[in-house]
């Protein structure tokens, strides 16, 4: 494998979108009578920050992660995107949403480039890993979302899956590419070389239910599979 395909436990920028369905209190009003929703799986990714933490602990790596609900502002989707804003959070004033962009996503991007750039620096190349929970009917255990266009995205993802699915068999794995518009792209586009950014898809109900595994098992597992040189 040439040398600019090799992975170290330092070069990962890690980051977690949808980690909470916190608001704001000035932003309360907006979501009166709409408590429910904001706390299912529309508002945030239950188990998305833990599963980011995990990693984040066992890499000795920083970890960016969203501070408010993604019905105000979708740190996941590019920041050109109109569709960033919710239906909740369209009906602001264009002033009031340009200050969400401001004082979350927009900070929230220029913390991951700086960290992707310390690491480049460091390493000479970063992977950004991005987590979230899902449940989609049908979904595997664990997906991994990845450029095919980029062979730092492409070897790890096939080095990560291989290594999971052969320690584990019984855990269903996939893997596709990202062809979306949002925060994978958007680095991608802040970053042309030595750089790849792979999402990091789980089954939400692993975390809710404990089911087709147990979260600590597959915490450990995902770790334990970790491509690292």
């Amino acid at each position: 494998m040439p040398a600019n395909l090799l992975w170290s436990r330092e070069m990962f920028v890690l980051s977690c979108e949808p980690a909470t369905c916190a608001i704001p209190e000035w932003h309360k009003e907006l979501f009166r009578g709409h408590e429910e929703i904001v706390t299912s799986g529309e508002g945030w990714s239950p188990g998305s920050l833990n599963l980011a933490q995990t990693f984040a602990t066992k890499l000795r790596a920083l970890l960016a992660h969203g501070d408010i609900t993604r019905l105000l502002v979708d740190f996941s989707k590019h920041p050109d995107d109109p569709e960033r804003f919710s239906r909740f959070s369209k009906t602001l004033t264009e002033d009031q949403r340009h200050k969400l962009d401001e004082r979350h996503h927009r900070s929230y991007l220029n913390l991951l480039k700086q960290r992707t750039i310390e690491e480049q620096r460091r390493s000479g190349q970063a992977i950004h890993l991005t987590f979230r929970t899902e449940d989609r009917p049908g979904m595997p255990t664990v997906e991994f979302l990845h450029s095919g266009e980029r062979e730092i995205e492409s070897k790890f993802v096939e080095r990560w899956r291989t290594n999971l699915q052969s320690s584990h068999p019984e855990i269903s794995v996939g893997s596709s590419n990202d062809n979306g518009s949002g925060l994978s792209r958007y680095l991608r586009e802040a970053f042309p070389s030595g750089f790849g950014s792979v999402s990091v898809v789980v089954a939400r109900s692993s975390f809710l239910e404990g089911t087709p595994i147990r979260w600590d098992q597959l915490k450990k597992f995902l770790l334990e599979a970790l491509p690292q040189s």
